[in-house]
């Protein structure tokens, strides 16, 4: 063996090619599997500290890591936020139109969980006479009331998303069709003044009489 094809590493140092041992992402995007990355819109400007910072300050605070599964598709594909994932700074940026109506839809929520939380809402007023049915299965029956409020909750915020994506991607498609036309345009245009330089450019070569 030629000396070479040794490589000359100091004795006991390993090169190096990959991120230091121990090394912690910086940002809370960093733990997840990197998402595919999108087109990115102007409308994307906000990072994830921010939003958080701005559920906070509505009194809807939410940790960085909800924010980040809302940036994310859910069970039926779509996500709550509207979001682009940055692959070189490996964050997300997000549109302030999806934040203000996520946030909107968690002070709802949380209305409604203080409503149901106040004196006397968990059982009804009618439950304590004698006449009515068993206490154990009006408990029953209401203690499933905010359990199905939140359902019902889900759901309306999943329906509002959907419609939010659906709208986007309208947008998206016309304006696709807008610049398809106009390139077509050019196109034609630019063939037209082609064969027009074509027909002169023969003109001037033909012999002369």
């Amino acid at each position: 063996m030629s000396q070479q094809s040794l490589v000359s590493y100091p004795f006991g140092r390993i090169p190096n090619n990959s991120a230091p041992f121990g090394t912690v992402p910086q940002d809370a995007e960093g733990f997840r599997t990197l998402p595919e990355a999108t087109e990115r819109k102007e409308s994307h400007t906000l990072t994830v500290r921010e939003v958080a910072r701005m559920f906070d300050s509505a009194g809807v605070a939410r940790t960085e890591r909800s924010i980040i599964n809302w940036c994310q598709p859910n069970k039926l594909g779509i996500p709550r936020l509207d979001a682009y994932f940055d692959p070189n700074e490996r964050r997300y940026f997000i549109s302030s139109q999806s934040v203000g109506l996520a946030i909107k839809e968690e002070q709802a929520k949380a209305a409604k969980s203080v409503g149901n939380s106040g004196p006397g809402s968990s059982v009804p007023k009618n439950s304590e006479s004698p006449a009515n049915r068993a206490p154990a299965e009006a408990n029953s029956e209401v203690s499933n009331i905010p359990r199905l409020q939140q359902e019902l909750m889900d759901l309306k915020i999943t329906n509002r998303a959907k419609d939010y994506y659906i709208e986007q991607l309208k947008s998206e498609r016309e304006g696709f069709a807008l610049e398809r036309e106009d390139y077509v345009e050019k196109l034609i245009n630019s063939n037209r003044q082609i064969g027009e330089l074509e027909t002169k450019l023969l003109q001037l070569q033909a012999p002369q009489d």
